[in-house]
């Protein structure tokens, strides 16, 4: 249950997140949100894989878990101003989330993982270090030093120092499941804070109505093959259990972050177009819904991919048919626009048959 207490920071998170890309309008600002959402998004995931391995069931776990959603609670309060006023404090926050993650991993009696973290705190160190040289340097130079917090990750992904852990295969895959569900809530929030005090007028209900069965598909894509997916892991496991940590970790941990990063922008376009229904859309936020929606579609066919299920070719297909919808936000309205999205996500789920495949098919 702690787990479940403890995601709950990871709601205020998405939903800052929503915020600074709802009143984001330039490159320059996207990168940042991506590069902010890459940073907070390795430190949540390590979480995933800490409470996979130290299971928090006494006083002494739980403690420190608790310390860290203190210090994700700040983080999430300065995410805004991440690259401005608060990057101090969002800096501060990161380091204490830090040294309580390798201090509670080296607790861990699952396999090498005690052993195997001592590989990876240097590496969460040496990009917590490269947040405050981008807090010391000035404005128009900070995003360098976040890109090298992003690639100091990406650096270690790329040379597999994960392979050193392990983990308890359906738990991991559930406690993703559940960043998701939260990350899909906040769409569900954005929708209804839209629409607050307007409810009861016939265009805001249809508005809504649209939204949610968008919301409903978005689900659907995913949690179609969750049990198939969870079947894949031990499939892999009984196969080349030298893999599985690997494909974890791109199937879950780095999936699910493409996902979210899909979310999000939905979450913001949805937000404009439940606010002021059946009006046209600017560019911008057609955009957010039509990219945001290719993004999260992209996230699942990679899932499906790199868990050896299918190639997933109906998602990659309609990612590309999402955004051609964005004209239609823009030119005719946000609604249609949604409703043009709700076709090519159920036509996408019919082609690949993802709602009717039994799970236990994919046990050998």
């Amino acid at each position: 249950m702690l787990e479940l207490f403890f995601d709950l920071v990871f709601v205020f998170t998405v939903t800052q997140l929503t915020i600074v890309v709802s009143h984001t309008h330039d490159a320059k600002g996207f990168l940042e949100a991506a590069t902010i959402l890459f940073v907070v998004w390795w430190m949540y995931d390590g979480y995933c894989w800490l409470s996979n391995n130290v299971v928090p069931t006494s006083t002494s776990t739980r403690l420190p878990m608790l310390f860290a959603m203190g210090a994700f609670l700040l983080l999430a309060i300065a995410l805004p101003e991440a690259y401005g006023k608060d990057r101090w404090l969002f800096a501060f926050a990161y380091l204490g989330i830090v040294l309580m993650h390798a201090a509670s991993f080296m607790r861990s009696s699952l396999g090498g993982s005690a052993r195997a973290v001592l590989v990876i705190a240097p590496v969460n160190l040496g990009a917590t270090g490269l947040l405050f040289v981008a807090a010391a340097l000035p404005d128009n130079h900070r995003w360098i030093a976040w890109v090298g917090a992003v690639t100091v990750f990406a650096g270690s992904m790329l040379t597999q120092q994960e392979s050193r852990f392990s983990i308890r295969r359906v738990h991991f895959a559930e406690r993703h499941r559940l960043l998701l569900i939260i990350a899909l809530g906040e769409s569900v929030i954005a929708i209804g804070v839209s629409a607050a005090g307007h409810v009861s007028e016939i265009r805001y209900t249809v508005a809504v109505l649209l939204a949610m069965v968008l919301i409903a598909l978005f689900w659907w894509v995913h949690f179609a093959d969750e049990e198939r997916a969870t079947n894949a892991l031990l499939r892999i496991e009984g196969t080349d259990p030298t893999r599985l940590v690997h494909v974890a970790l791109l199937a879950f941990s780095m999936s699910y972050l493409v996902l979210v990063a899909g979310l999000i922008p939905v979450a913001a376009g949805l937000h404009e177009v439940v606010h002021e229904p059946g009006h046209h859309l600017t560019w911008l936020a057609a955009s957010l819904l039509g990219v945001g929606t290719a993004i999260y579609l992209v996230g699942n066919s990679l899932h499906l991919f790199l868990l050896d299920l299918t190639s997933g070719w109906p998602l990659k297909v309609a990612a590309f048919v999402a955004i051609g919808t964005i004209p239609i936000g823009h030119g005719v309205s946000g609604d249609v626009q949604v409703v043009a999205l709700c076709i090519v996500l159920a036509v996408a789920l019919t082609l690949s048959e993802r709602g009717v495949r039994h799970p236990m098919q994919e046990v050998a």
